[in-house]
């Protein structure tokens, strides 16, 4: 883990000393509470980091994890909530849902040594092993260091400005339909012609797609 005080650690997918999976694992080795805001956050992401998310609410009932997601079908598994309810039995997991684009993506944990991770890596499988990600890693003294304070004052307003999800949130046709309203919300964005010739046939794909591997 990067001392306190110390400069900003890169973290890259598999080609340097510090990987943004391991980074992220390591999160949940220390006491407190941890936010997850992930614009994509997929199943397989998801039991990469299962484990230590487990370890972490079972070492302490103080422990929390606060999870901001896009509901829609092409960014969140709904197999992942039923999975962390299935096992939250002292209301320790807070799920979240921002309809309005999710594109961020920070994790930061308070608490003793509070470390703050922000960059391009979603929760997925592909981000951790494929794509080319840059992600930056601060470990400080406190949470309220001015390295770490503005992250920490944004989630605190994101949180504000989400809704619970709830299970009717993640049923699949309800799941679709919020992909097919960003996506027709960004279309509404874009020249005429571009949404012809490029958005309506991949929200028709993505569609086509998320009505058959929704629970990927």
């Amino acid at each position: 883990m990067i001392e306190a005080e110390s400069s900003v650690g890169i973290l890259a997918t598999d080609s340097s000393d510090r990987r943004f999976q391991d980074a992220l694992s390591e999160l949940f080795t220390g006491n407190g509470t941890i936010y997850l805001v992930s614009g994509y956050f997929t199943y397989q992401g998801y039991l990469s980091i299962r484990d230590d998310i487990v370890s972490f609410l079972e070492r302490s009932r103080d422990n929390e994890l606060i999870a901001i997601v896009g509901p829609a079908s092409d960014q969140f598994s709904a197999r992942i909530a039923h999975d962390l309810w299935s096992f939250d039995d002292h209301d320790q997991v807070q799920l979240y849902k921002q309809p309005k684009g999710l594109h961020a993506k920070l994790y930061l944990r308070d608490g003793p040594n509070p470390t703050c991770i922000v960059g391009s890596g979603n929760i997925t499988q592909v981000a951790f092993e494929y794509n080319i990600e840059l992600n930056v890693e601060l470990t400080r003294s406190s949470i309220d260091h001015p390295d770490l304070r503005p992250f920490y004052e944004w989630l605190e307003d994101a949180v504000a400005a989400s809704q619970p999800l709830r299970r009717r949130d993640i049923l699949g046709p309800v799941q679709i339909g919020s992909s097919f309203v960003n996506w027709s919300n960004k279309a509404r964005l874009l020249p005429l012609r571009n949404v012809a010739l490029r958005v309506v046939p991949v929200l028709l794909l993505v569609v086509l797609l998320a009505s058959v591997f929704r629970f990927v």
